[in-house]
């Protein structure tokens, strides 16, 4: 009876091979498909981050100077004063952080190639663009 018996897979089934083949390069393209999107997905969380970081030690200094000033006022005009420019200068800081951080999650949205001109920040375009903040009217 062992002689009846046959192998469960033919050795050179050239079908196989084609579909092996298939399989393949099919996974490959969708392996590169990923590694672009998480390198988009690095790209932009990294820049969200480093923007939120740096709005909080902006803000964090801008406090601290707010409290010294505070405590250097005599008269509860001077008080007052010193409240309300607290208060004008933080919802500036804070319309502006919020841009930057919307700026930096639109840019890790857009579509187009890592760092190339249809996937960029728009900032990033302009040369100083960045280094110079937007005044809100």
């Amino acid at each position: 009876m062992p002689d009846a018996v046959k192998a469960p897979f033919p050795l050179n089934d050239r079908t196989n091979q084609a579909l092996f083949g298939t399989m393949l390069s099919d996974n490959a393209a969708w392996l590169g498909d990923i590694q672009q999107v998480y390198g988009r997905m690095a790209q932009g969380s990294m820049a969200f981050f480093q923007e939120m970081s740096r709005f909080w030690e902006l803000r964090m200094h801008e406090d601290r100077e707010a409290c010294a000033e505070l405590m250097a006022c005599r008269t509860p005009q001077e008080l007052q004063e010193c409240g309300q420019r607290f208060a004008l200068k933080a919802s500036q800081d804070y319309a502006e952080g919020l841009s930057r951080l919307l700026q930096a999650s639109i840019g890790a949205l857009e579509d187009g190639p890592i760092g190339k001109g249809d996937g960029a920040k728009r900032d990033d375009v302009g040369g100083d663009a960045a280094a110079a903040p937007k005044q809100v009217a």
